[in-house]
């Protein structure tokens, strides 16, 4: 099994488009320079945040080269080699240890809903067929399957799984990861919301959207999480506004509107999701108003 020590906060980057609809590699590396400088310890390339779903092979090839390139050694960058085909998410697999990555995160097989001895067969086909060091994917509500607590230790003597992203949203099912797996793979939350609880049932991180907009909000609610600090509350009272501007919309374009409005453009988003409809924008505007959650953006 790799030997890693990934921690912290991990986020997922979005995929910044122009005008025309190609990737704006300007913006992506500025993206990846800003999440650094505000603590995160690793950052993910194509992973849902990031559309990969909209995104062609090619483009994703690229885009875990210009992350691993760009970084230039400061964090580990995580690829999302997550797709339909066994075989496409094997080539994606190569291709990030071609750029130098340092691991991948994975989703379970997509829409074919497989029973537990089927996720089994699948990650260990993949274990054996890249040298990539994975972190498992579970997210239930996108995946239509769990990857519960007990399948994940089963997975966890497989060579190169080496963490697990939960997104189930439950923490007891996280607390009993940390129980079961906590010593021989990375636990992180898929949300920043669970950040204090998770880290006190010590979960190792959090794979995180609203960084990339408000990072130095993030980083302080991760290191305060533990502490008993007086301002945790008014922290995480911030973090919650910033995910209900996210479920104001389809998640992935409403990151993107809510950047957009506190002058981080990424861009829209690609089909199948569209801009946001004007009621949506006016939505969102209200929550950053009503919370003040300007004076978190970067710009």
């Amino acid at each position: 099994m790799a030997d890693v020590n990934w921690g912290g906060i991990f986020p997922v980057l979005v995929t910044p488009f122009g005008a025309d609809g190609s990737v704006n590699e300007t913006r992506y590396k500025a993206l990846i320079d800003d999440a650094i400088a505000s603590g995160a310890r690793g950052v993910i390339a194509a992973g849902s945040t990031g559309e990969f779903y909209a995104l062609t092979r090619a483009e994703r090839t690229r885009l875990h080269k210009l992350a691993v390139d760009h970084v230039a050694g400061r964090v580990p960058v995580l690829a999302g080699v997550s797709d339909l085909r066994v075989e496409d998410i094997l080539e994606a697999c190569q291709s990030a240890v071609a750029a130098g990555c340092a691991g991948g995160m994975i989703l379970p097989p997509i829409y074919a809903m497989p029973s537990p001895r089927e996720i089994v067969a699948f990650f260990e086909h993949i274990s054996r067929n890249t040298s990539l060091p994975l972190m498992l994917y579970n997210s239930p509500r996108r995946a239509g399957i769990d990857i519960t607590p007990a399948l994940v230790e089963h997975l966890s003597a497989l060579p190169t799984v080496v963490a697990i992203k939960d997104s189930s949203g439950v923490i007891t099912q996280v607390s009993e990861l940390v129980q079961r797996v906590g010593d021989k793979l990375r636990v992180f939350v898929g949300y920043e919301t669970m950040i204090v609880p998770a880290r006190a049932v010590c979960a190792h991180g959090v794979v995180a959207m609203a960084h990339q907009i408000a990072g130095p909000l993030i980083r302080d609610y991760w290191d305060k999480a533990l502490t008993g600090d007086k301002m945790l509350d008014d922290l995480g009272r911030d973090v919650f506004a910033f995910y209900r501007c996210f479920q104001s919309g389809a998640y992935y374009a409403a990151i993107k509107e809510t950047m957009s409005q506190l002058g981080r453009d990424a861009g829209a988003p690609r089909l199948p999701l569209l801009p946001l409809a004007d009621e949506q924008k006016a939505a969102i505007a209200k929550i950053i108003a009503d919370a003040g959650l300007a004076r978190w953006a970067q710009v």
